[in-house]
């Protein structure tokens, strides 16, 4: 694992040992269905061609007094390109967590802006005329979000995360790249939030 991993899992871990619990205001659990737009060099023509992916994830919510949050979170994503008998598939596996500030002072209530870190794994995988080739590559994301909060049980997000990986899958990549690309994977998401 890449020093910038270790310091992102370090991050991460420090962050979630640091919350205060005797200061909780509330916890709530939930999860999330989200429509996933690649953007970047994922979306090109070559690579995904801006095909629309989907997801599904797990939360927890640790409210704190004026409207602070925390928010562990688990994040799938699943994108498919299908060109001339090729498959491009990409799968996101995200674990991390967000901070949250709902603007009202009240957890769980109206709307929100926050960001994250986390640590993302993510499968390329081209299938095709009788082979399959795939590398699972592991790097640190970051996340900036934006939301609305119905209900205590209903809502919606709107979440921007940003990853960089160099998948060493032959014939994947791009015509004209060579060896193990760098390939920037940020994702537009648009989710539709349940909680308990």
């Amino acid at each position: 694992m890449k020093f910038g991993s270790l310091l992102g899992l370090g991050t991460l871990g420090l962050a979630l040992i640091g919350i205060p619990l005797a200061a909780q205001e509330m916890t709530t659990y939930g999860g999330q269905v989200t429509l996933s737009l690649p953007a970047g060099p994922l979306s090109s023509t070559d690579w995904l061609d801006g095909k629309v992916g989907g997801g599904v994830g797990l939360h927890a919510l640790i409210g704190f007094e004026g409207g602070h949050a925390i928010v562990p979170r688990f994040d799938y994503t699943y994108f498919k390109k299908s060109e001339d008998g090729v498959d491009r598939k990409v799968q996101m596996y995200q674990l991390g967590a967000d901070y949250n500030y709902f603007l009202s002072k009240q957890v769980n209530n109206g709307p929100y802006v926050g960001g994250g870190l986390g640590v993302a794994s993510t499968k390329f995988e081209l299938t095709g005329f009788g082979e399959s080739k795939s590398d699972t590559p592991t790097t640190v994301y970051g996340a900036a979000s934006a939301g609305w909060m119905f209900t205590p049980h209903l809502g919606a997000e709107l979440r921007y995360t940003w990853s960089r990986y160099k998948p060493d899958v032959t014939d994947f990549s791009p015509r004209g790249y060579t060896g193990k690309p760098t390939v920037d994977a940020p994702t537009i998401n648009a989710s539709l939030i349940v909680r308990l």
